[in-house]
C-alpha cells in the first residue's frame, strides 16, 4: 500500500466520530499497526509542562493494555525527548538503544531497537507512539521515516479541536491560562505575560481543573487538546 497525506487521512477519518479520546487512541494505534507492522505499541500523551510523558495504551500482538501507571520526565529519556524536540520519527538500534535508552525501557526481553513518532498538532508536540522490536531491525529507510512523520501530523490534527479556541466551560482568562500552559509557560512565567500575580494564576488553575475535572495540569492540558471535552 502506498502511504501518503491521503490514504493517512482517510485510514484516519473515522476516528473523529468516536466518542472519547481513549478510543481515538486505540483506533490510532491499530492503524499504526496496519500500515507500519510491528509488536509493542505504546502511545504517550506529552505535556511541556516539565517535559511529562503519561502512558495511555499499549498494543501488544493485538491486545490492548492500559498503560496509566507510567508517568515520566522525558528530560531523563534521551530518544524520547530527541523526537519530540525535532518533530520528526527517529529509530534507534544497536548501540544507540544502550546510550538512548533508560532502565525504564530496559524489559525482561532483549529490546533490539526502538521507533518513536511525534504526534503533532499546531506545531505543538502533544502525544508520541513508541515501537518496541524484539526480534527483527527492520531498518526504517529515511522516506519511512518521513511517511511516520506525516503520521503523528495527521493523527495530531485529528486529535485536537482546532475549531474551539475557547473552552465553553471556562472563561475568557481561563482560556488564556490554559492556553498558556498548553505552551509550556510556567506559573512565573504567565506573570510577565498575563500581567497577574503568581497567587492569581495559581488560584484560575485550580478552577480549571475543577471545571475539566482534570486530575492535574498535564490533564487539564489533555483535555483542552482533544476533539471530545
Amino acid at each position: 500500500m502506498k502511504i501518503d497525506s491521503w490514504t493517512i487521512k482517510e485510514e484516519l477519518k473515522s476516528i473523529v466520530h468516536l466518542h472519547s479520546q481513549e478510543e481515538q487512541i486505540c483506533s490510532i494505534l491499530k492503524l499504526f499497526e496496519k500500515l507500519f507492522k510491528g509488536e509493542r505499541l505504546s502511545f504517550y500523551r506529552f505535556s511541556p509542562i516539565g517535559y511529562v510523558g503519561e502512558g495511555v495504551a499499549l498494543l501488544d500482538n493485538g491486545q490492548l493494555h492500559a498503560l496509566n501507571y507510567i508517568r515520566d520526565d522525558i528530560r531523563g529519556l534521551p530518544a524520547i525527548r530527541q523526537a519530540i524536540e525535532k518533530k520528526e520519527a527517529i529509530y534507534y538500534s544497536g548501540k544507540d538503544i544502550i546510550t538512548q535508552i533508560t532502565s525504564r525501557y530496559q524489559q525482561p526481553y532483549q529490546l533490539k531497537s526502538l521507533l518513536v513518532v511525534p504526534i503533532i498538532a499546531n506545531n505543538i508536540t502533544i502525544s508520541y507512539i513508541c515501537r518496541e522490536i524484539l526480534n527483527e531491525d527492520p531498518l526504517y529507510p529515511p522516506q519511512q521515516l518521513e511517511e511516520l512523520s506525516l503520521f503523528g501530523k495527521i493523527a495530531g490534527e485529528l486529535l485536537i479541536q482546532p475549531q474551539k479556541i475557547q473552552h465553553p466551560k471556562l472563561s475568557p482568562r481561563e482560556n488564556d491560562i490554559l492556553i498558556a500552559l498548553a505552551n509550556g509557560y510556567s506559573t512565573k512565567e504567565m506573570t510577565t505575560v498575563l500581567l497577574l500575580s503568581e497567587a492569581t494564576i495559581k488560584q484560575y488553575i485550580k478552577s480549571i481543573m475543577v471545571k475539566l475535572n482534570a486530575k492535574n495540569r498535564v490533564h487539564a492540558v489533555s483535555i483542552y487538546m482533544t476533539q471530545y471535552i
